[in-house]
């Protein structure tokens, strides 16, 4: 069976704090940067616009009013042979020009208006599932890490079970039973009294009483051979 090896949970902890730190840093990122959108597209489509729409206009009075005095100028001095009228001639010239700066102004505020959607579009086809993951992702996320945090505290707060402890054994308890009963054999004689008789020839046993009554026998000694081959008889010890 697998087991866990818990030490700490400081590392999770640990980590749980710079997620929160980065999802705050990247929630003010993006409204950072939703506030700079918002910015540049007031600035493109109502004061560039307004602005210079409102130049043509008066590039167009400026003009008016310089023909209007460039003509009062030629017919004050028609009698004369010198016209002098350079005044009002560049007074007219730097109207149109102002005329021309400002609808060419104009035709490029027409021209950045798609190409900023544009960007704009893309912008927010990446940006959008950072911010649904900081919104609701992101509490998920978190959720689940406390969860984790809590189990595994929980678990290293375990103590292993005391081994059981085994009742002491009595002493008849602790004795074997005998494992056989000798059963009397068939050398056993059955007699007035209780002693076993002893089998005839047996190692360290007198020979039993003859039948003539002779009495006990004597220990035969034993007998050597000598080297000559003639036996001698040892006398009892």
């Amino acid at each position: 069976m697998s087991q866990a090896n818990v030490r700490s949970t400081d590392a999770i902890k640990q980590f749980k704090v710079a997620l929160l730190t980065y999802a705050e840093d990247a929630r003010i990122a993006l409204g950072s940067m939703e506030m700079e959108i918002r910015q540049v597209r007031n600035w493109l489509e109502r004061d560039q616009y307004t602005y210079w729409t409102a130049q043509i206009k008066r590039a167009k009075e400026k003009i008016s009013e310089a023909r209007t005095e460039l003509n009062r100028k030629r017919l004050s001095q028609s009698n004369s042979d010198a016209v002098s009228d350079s005044d009002q001639k560049e007074a007219l010239r730097i109207a149109k020009l102002r005329l021309e700066e400002a609808e060419d102004k104009v035709e490029r505020i027409k021209r950045w208006g798609p190409i900023f959607e544009h960007a704009l579009s893309e912008y927010h086809s990446q940006s959008q599932p950072l911010s649904d993951k900081l919104s609701g992702g992101l509490v998920g996320s978190l959720a689940l890490l406390e969860r984790m945090i809590v189990a595994l505290e929980e678990y290293a707060a375990l103590q292993a079970p005391a081994a059981p402890t085994l009742p002491p054994t009595s002493s008849v308890d602790s004795i074997a039973p005998p494992s056989s009963v000798t059963e009397p054999g068939p050398s056993t004689v059955a007699s007035g009294d209780d002693r076993p008789a002893v089998a005839p020839g047996s190692a360290g046993q007198r020979p039993a009483e003859t039948a003539d009554g002779a009495g006990s026998a004597e220990v035969n000694s034993p007998t050597s051979v000598e080297p000559s081959g003639e036996e001698t008889t040892r006398p009892p010890s």
